[in-house]
Order: C-alpha cells, then sequence, then structure tokens
C-alpha cells in the first residue's frame, strides 16, 4: 500500500481479505479456515481480517461460531499493532462481528469494543462512517462494524443478511457484498462459483462508487472449508477457477475474503495486489 496513491478510495482499490482471519488454531473439519497465523497473514498481503467475538465477562474471546479459537480481541489488536508500527505506510481493515450470545456481561458490547480502543491507545483506529481515501488511514485500522451500537462508530454493516448476494445503501459508504457461504455437498461448490464470478464481472464497474466485498469461503456437512477451497477428486475447489479468473483478466476486484489465503504460495493474495497496478 506505500506505493498506492493515497488519494485513491479503499473501495477502489483490489485488497485480499482473510474470511473468519484467527480459525487457523483449531483442528475441526467444520471450523478451520486458515492455516497461516494472523501475523504471517499481514506479512503476505493480507489487508482486510475478518475478526469475531464472543464478548464473555466485558472481554472479547475470538471464536467461530460457538467455538472458541484460544486468542483475545487482545491478541489480535496487538498483533495488528505491531505490524502497522514497522509498516507505517499500510492500513487494516477490519470487520468485527458479534459472533455468539454474551455471557455474564455487564455493558453492551459495543462499549466493550470502545474500552479496547481507549486501552490500546498506541493504536489509530478509523471510525468514522464514511468510505476513507488511503492517505487518511495509512497506519491505521479501519473498522466495518457487525454489532449494534447506539451512536456512529465506524462503517455500519449490521444490515448483513445471512446467505445472500446484497446491496447495503442507507450509509455514507455504500456496498455491494456476496457473502454465500451455504455448500451443503461438493456438487454445490459451481454454484458458489458462479456467485464469485458474478460480483467479479461486476467489480471494474463498481468499485469507484461502492465497497465490493467477495466471499470466496464456503462451507457445508459434506463440504467443509477445505473442500470448498480445493476440490476433491470431481469437483473443482474455489480456489483453482480463481486463480485462472485472474490470470486472465487483470481488473479490479474490490475485495476478496479467501479460506486458506497461503494456498500455492499465497498465489490469490498476490495476484490480487497485483490488479492496483493494472488500470
Amino acid at each position: 500500500m506505500s506505493a498506492i496513491d493515497g488519494s485513491r478510495s479503499l473501495s477502489a482499490l483490489t485488497l485480499p481479505g482473510s474470511h473468519d482471519t484467527c480459525a487457523y488454531s483449531v483442528d475441526d473439519r467444520l471450523a478451520r479456515t486458515q492455516r497461516a497465523t494472523l501475523d504471517d497473514q499481514l506479512h503476505h498481503g493480507v489487508r482486510v481480517l475478518d475478526i469475531r467475538c464472543r464478548h464473555q465477562r466485558d472481554r472479547f474471546a475470538i471464536h467461530h461460531g460457538g467455538i472458541p479459537l484460544g486468542l483475545t480481541f487482545d491478541d489480535v489488536v496487538r498483533t495488528c499493532a505491531q505490524f502497522l508500527a514497522r509498516h507505517p505506510g499500510e492500513c487494516i481493515v477490519m470487520s468485527v462481528k458479534d459472533e455468539w450470545p454474551a455471557h455474564d456481561c455487564a455493558r453492551t458490547f459495543s462499549a466493550t469494543f470502545e474500552w479496547y480502543v481507549q486501552r490500546h491507545a498506541d493504536v489509530r483506529w478509523h471510525l468514522a462512517s464514511e468510505l476513507p481515501q488511503l492517505e487518511a488511514v495509512r497506519g491505521g485500522i479501519v473498522l466495518l462494524r457487525r454489532f449494534t451500537s447506539e451512536q456512529p462508530l465506524g462503517i455500519d454493516l449490521t444490515d448483513w443478511p445471512d446467505n445472500a448476494t446484497f446491496d447495503i445503501d442507507d450509509v455514507p459508504a455504500p456496498f455491494t457484498i456476496q457473502d454465500e457461504f451455504r455448500v451443503p455437498v461438493p456438487a454445490s461448490i459451481a454454484y458458489k462459483w458462479r456467485a464469485i464470478d458474478s460480483l467479479l464481472e461486476l467489480a471494474p464497474g463498481l468499485c469507484d462508487v461502492r465497497w465490493v466485498i467477495n466471499f470466496c469461503s464456503g462451507t457445508g456437512m459434506a463440504a467443509p472449508p477445505a473442500v470448498v477451497a480445493f476440490g476433491d477428486t470431481q469437483h473443482r475447489g474455489i480456489h483453482e477457477q480463481l486463480a485462472e479468473r485472474l490470470a486472465a483478466r487483470l481488473e479490479p476486484c474490490g475485495t476478496l475474503m479467501l479460506d486458506f489465503c497461503d494456498w500455492n504460495g499465497w498465489r490469490l493474495v498476490h495476484a490480487l495486489i497485483d490488479r492496483n497496478w493494472s488500470r
């Protein structure tokens, strides 16, 4: 990012992201979505993080659904702060989601988030609601808010339907998002790919005016995340199809959220980064 024109908005950039960023610490076929640690992801070019929290005793534990991942929000913020201190020309976009029912809390999720902002005073958060230009957020973390708040706080994405492709328009920064994550059987990977590819087709015409977020992740009891990403003996995975698509067409893509983003030597992450110099 340090080499990109700072006057460009984040929506105009092609940004690699990781779906369920911290689900690398659990050995569960349905819950595991990554192999690389958060620090490795950042150092290899991932800039959009999907952080999911359970509010417990007025603190955030990092979860995948009901499964604790053995990390805290403090761990996440410290890792991001250390990376940004070493690379002040970069920025991180962080989606923070209220992932699981709260337990034994005396304050709201949003109040605890603001407590973390104050607790980590060395971190510069972008908590405004508008779509920022890169220069304004270098060295900082941009909040995409997926939790309720009684006051303006970050970019509000709480109006997020389940398993859908949708627009969010009633916010200062409009979004188009594909998050059709249900892939019940390996044969359904073809449908998931069509959902991804359809938004890739639209992205070049949208990215200057909307933030496009395209989830490449999917899961089902018979098609866990690794099968969706890598395929099996009878079905091509999302990663191989996406790699071919990116090699064939050098167009802006918006933000793509990947499972197992270290696949094939970080090939997809590098291909997405290269889009920022292809216009």
